[in-house]
């Protein structure tokens, strides 16, 4: 399943949207063909499917299958299985996202300035470990490796539409971009395109800010709220008063 979310959906995503459009292009990029957008676009789709979606399925399954509960006898800290788990996904994040712009750069012939690689290189570190840190944190709150792909997608995808990831929208309200901005989905694409765009750049100050912000808050919540083993309650009642979730969890008929 990992080669197939991480590689498989954005590779199709990026030839497909490429087909649909083949003699469309873009104002924003100075009247550059779709694939200029498409290409980091999809780069850092294959990122976020990386960093998020596949650690909230990989850690689920650990705390299913008991893989957690018997790490959990082991001196192994806490903060080091995250770290590992970091460095999985940053093995795997570089290699699908190596396939996806080497086809756009290749076939696609989206151009790739030299210079502008350095800059991508730490877009991409920045928005890889904002991800993961996330993709953590929300492992702990999914019951099951069954929901674990249909919630993860249900948060990603529309994040992911709201931030222009599959197609620039210029016509969006300024409220809604506004919103978008404050999430890590938008900074990190923008800066991906970005490094893609006639003049290019890469992270911006407020960009980078969201990113960490986003990232530091994920990894300190994975922490505080690591579980070495399945929830068990469903997540909408655990957010409930103490008081209230005794009573729901009371027989029917039991003494009041």
């Amino acid at each position: 399943m990992v080669p197939f979310i991480s590689i498989v959906v954005p590779l199709m995503l990026l030839v497909a949207l490429d087909l649909v459009t083949p003699e469309m292009t873009l104002r924003s990029l100075g009247n550059e063909p779709v694939a200029q957008f498409l290409t980091p676009a999809m780069g850092s789709f294959a990122v976020l499917n990386v960093g998020f979606v596949n650690v909230v399925i990989g850690m689920t399954l650990s705390r299913q299958q008991g893989t957690l509960r018997r790490l959990r006898t082991t001196p192994l800290p806490t903060w080091s299985y995250l770290a590992g788990r970091l460095g999985a996904a940053a093995i795997v994040a570089v290699a699908s996202t190596t396939i996806i712009l080497a086809v756009g750069v290749v076939f696609l012939h989206a151009k790739l300035p030299t210079s502008t690689v350095p800059s991508l290189l730490g877009t991409f570190a920045a928005g890889l470990v904002a991800s993961c840190a996330l993709g953590m944190a929300a492992s702990g709150l999914i019951p099951s490796s069954e929901a674990a792909l249909p919630l993860a997608y249900a948060v990603l995808l529309p994040i992911s539409f709201i931030s222009q990831v599959f197609f620039p929208a210029p016509t969006e309200t300024a409220w809604l971009h506004r919103f978008a901005e404050v999430l890590p989905v938008a900074p990190f694409a923008n800066a991906m395109e970005g490094a893609f765009l006639p003049v290019a750049h890469g992270l911006s100050a407020g960009q980078l800010l969201v990113l960490l912000s986003w990232g530091l808050g994920g990894f300190v919540l994975a922490l505080v709220d690591f579980r070495w083993e399945p929830r068990r309650e469903p997540l909408i009642k655990t957010m409930l008063p103490a008081r209230i979730r005794s009573t729901l969890s009371r027989p029917a008929g039991g003494p009041r």
